[in-house]
């Protein structure tokens, strides 16, 4: 321990950062590591200044920390839009009809955790520009599996626990220092300053330059090191690569659980989704049994519907899938029913 290994630890800060700026092309400087995704939402939303009659543009199809964090404002006058999809679809004409000129922020994922579906990211930034409000995007779900051009977003969040890799303890941030250069930490601690307060006027301090003004204290260290490793996988392999992959097991799941007359939530075409592949069902419990049973291991969530979330990356393959497959194609007919 002591200054060697303090000095062992920012240096793998550093080096994790200047890999997370390639994987989304953007400066490191601009990258802050946070404990999750929902603290760095809670960043923009305590950060920026509102105005009663602002308004809030979300999806009903969005995880609750892309929703809830806005609903703290609505005792300053803030409205939380909600844009319904449209047969488990959200389409950028239904966005544009939310917004108007009091829309503050569009806070949405380019990756549905809950459908899979992809949003063209390019044409969802220039829309919510167009409108003067600010994109608030989660990429918890396409950073590590599809491109993501972070500076699309004026702040990007991503967990670091799915599909980069790492594990719980650590969360991107990214913020969008041309477009929000007077974004404020709304929280403080000893390392939101360039350096520690002289004792003698211990509430003097200068923030610091770059996105690590929002690390108010300490960061997870252990998680930063098991995500500087996983980030060399990743990029060594590379974006492009992990994507056709994916996508190419993404068309086989697609395709057979539409043969076996699942509904599918995912869309079809490979340009509107990623890594996952989503489809309902009224038995999830028991499906995912079945499949736990045969070393298959998927994910369930009942979010006032049944859902089954498929989802295949850089590590899995062909027979992967054809075995997800087959263990469906044989489940008990009480519960083929959709």
């Amino acid at each position: 321990m002591g200054e060697a290994s303090r000095e062992c630890m920012e240096e793998t800060v550093s080096r994790c950062k200047k890999k997370i700026g390639v994987l989304l092309g953007v400066p490191s400087e601009n990258i802050a590591f946070i404990s999750t995704s929902s603290e760095g939402i809670n960043l923009l939303a305590h950060g920026l200044k509102w105005r009663s009659g602002d308004n809030v543009v979300v999806c009903d199809v969005e995880f609750p920390s892309d929703v809830l964090p806005w609903t703290r404002l609505k005792q300053q006058g803030v409205e939380v839009r909600i844009v319904s999809n449209q047969n488990w679809f959200i389409s950028l004409s239904d966005l544009e009809r939310a917004l108007d000129d009091r829309t503050k922020v569009v806070a949405v994922s380019d990756v549905s955790y809950f459908t899979g579906q992809r949003l063209p990211l390019k044409e969802l930034s220039e829309m919510v520009r167009s409108s003067n409000a600010l994109l608030s995007l989660d990429s918890t779900h396409a950073a590590g599996v599809i491109p993501v051009q972070a500076g699309y977003a004026d702040i990007l969040v991503a967990s670091c626990y799915k599909w980069l890799l790492a594990t719980h303890g650590v969360a991107i941030f990214y913020w969008n220092r041309e477009r929000l250069p007077d974004l404020k930490p709304p929280f403080l601690g000893w390392h939101s300053g360039e350096s520690i307060p002289d004792w003698r006027e211990p509430t003097v301090f200068a923030p610091r330059s770059g996105a690590d003004r929002f690390e108010a204290g300490n960061l997870g260290f252990i998680s930063i090191y098991i995500l500087d490793n996983a980030l060399d996988h990743i990029l060594r392999i590379g974006i492009p690569a992990i994507e056709s992959h994916v996508l190419h097991l993404g068309g086989l799941a697609w395709e057979g659980l539409h043969e076996m007359g699942f509904e599918l939530m995912t869309p079809r075409d490979p340009s509107q989704r990623a890594g996952n592949i989503c489809f309902m069902t009224p038995y999830i419990s028991e499906i995912m049994a079945w499949l736990g049973e045969r070393r298959i291991l998927v994910w369930g969530a009942y979010a006032g519907v049944g859902r089954v979330r498929v989802s295949t990356h850089l590590y899995n393959s062909t027979d992967d899938v054809q075995r997800l497959l087959n263990a469906l194609q044989n489940l008990p007919p009480s519960l083929k029913g959709s």
